[in-house]
């Protein structure tokens, strides 16, 4: 087996491919990245078992094989080899029953220990005709994903709350929604067609949450696949098949609120600033940030008896009588971090009321549902 191909393709696929990769498990072999030359083509798969990401590339290729081999040894190798634009990466195997491959560019040569491909897990062959797919824009995706995702768990527990709700069932209005019940994150899938055949609504792990983010940004469209109750997305140069989540998405349309008694509008800079002057004294209250909204201006602060007071003040404008209202410094700072908009909406009811944050373009769908904290 040998197969030949440029050190920066090389870099740039395994560092894609490698972010799939088990980093701990009972399964040495899910450390590894299954390689594949056949007929011209270089396939690096990386998996798992809940994520598999798959990239097929040129190559020139001499003799065609298959082998694993540890990703992160594969990376450190790549890293150390000198580059220029003209680097290229030499991979050759003995024989088929040689355990040790030899990795070459220009001056260095590196003898790798390998493993076979018996224990790797199946590889889906996602251009089978049967597959149900369809293409849209990866611009309205992205958006989407990086609003809805705000509000998903970070901590183990709750699969579902460490997930992403894409629901499809309303083709006319396809949503986005996280929660990790404290919060809750909904926003609408703008310019997107759904086939029938995908009218359901799909739950997908936070594993594969951030490989999308990067598949939406660097590609113009995708394809959205499903293959066996897997979601398959697809761009020309990678795929990645993730596993559903086994379980029901909360009803975000009875959790959003109907109505509001008072609705704050601010600049999103200036209450941006005045949350991080107050950070420094509320991650000691467990983020407790209070604000006192006026007509016309919200004191916004923070008050830790063992190390002090921290307060500023913002212009605004109230609709709505006068609240005293208090909620977590860091579920306001995601909200500000994925909204672009000049000014931002607080809608509120009571102090013990879930507030809803928006930003301020009437037109935007993306809705933000914060409880309250008590003090």
């Amino acid at each position: 087996m040998r197969f030949r191909l440029p050190l920066k393709t090389l870099a740039e696929t395994v560092a894609i491919v490698s972010k799939a990769v088990a980093m701990k498990g009972v399964r040495p072999i899910l450390a590894n990245l299954l390689i594949t030359a056949q007929d011209g083509q270089l396939r690096f798969v990386g998996t798992d078992l809940e994520v598999m990401m798959i990239s097929t590339i040129e190559a020139e290729i001499h003799e065609n094989g298959s082998f694993t081999i540890p990703a992160k040894l594969v990376q450190e190798i790549i890293s150390s080899i000198p580059s220029d634009d003209e680097s290229m990466v030499t991979f050759e195997l003995s024989d088929d029953e040689s355990s040790e491959i030899v990795i070459s560019s220009g001056r260095s040569r590196y003898n790798l220990q390998i493993q076979g491909i018996e224990d790797y897990p199946p590889v889906p062959v996602l251009n089978d005709d049967g597959m149900q797919s369809f293409q849209t824009r990866s611009d309205d995706l992205a958006r989407a994903l990086k609003e809805a995702s705000v509000a998903m768990s970070v901590e183990e527990g709750n699969p579902v709350q460490k997930s992403i709700c894409i629901d499809f069932s309303n083709a006319e209005k396809p949503v986005m929604a996280s929660t990790d019940s404290k919060r809750l994150a909904v926003t609408r899938i703008q310019n997107i067609a759904v086939p029938e055949n995908f009218r359901r609504v799909f739950i997908v792990p936070s594993r594969a949450v951030a490989e999308l983010n990067k598949l939406f940004d660097s590609n113009e469209t995708v394809i959205i696949g499903l293959y066996k109750e897997q979601l398959v997305f697809s761009s020309p140069q990678f795929q990645l098949i993730t596993r559903l989540v086994d379980g029901k998405f909360p009803d975000y349309n009875r959790v959003l609120p109907k109505e509001s008694s008072r609705i704050l509008k601010l600049n999103r800079k200036e209450l941006n600033q005045s949350l991080k002057a107050v950070v420094p004294i509320a991650r000691n209250i467990s983020g407790l940030v209070h604000f006192d909204v006026t007509a016309n201006e919200t004191r916004v602060w923070s008050d830790a008896k063992e190390q002090g007071k921290a307060e500023s003040f913002i212009q605004s404008e109230l609709t709505g009588e006068p609240i005293n209202i208090a909620f977590n410094v860091k579920f306001l700072q995601d909200f500000l971090a994925v909204t672009a908009d000049e000014e931002v909406v607080i809608e509120m009811t009571t102090p013990s009321y879930p507030g809803m944050m928006r930003p301020g373009n009437p037109e935007s769908d993306f809705k933000y549902v914060v409880m309250p904290m008590s003090y």
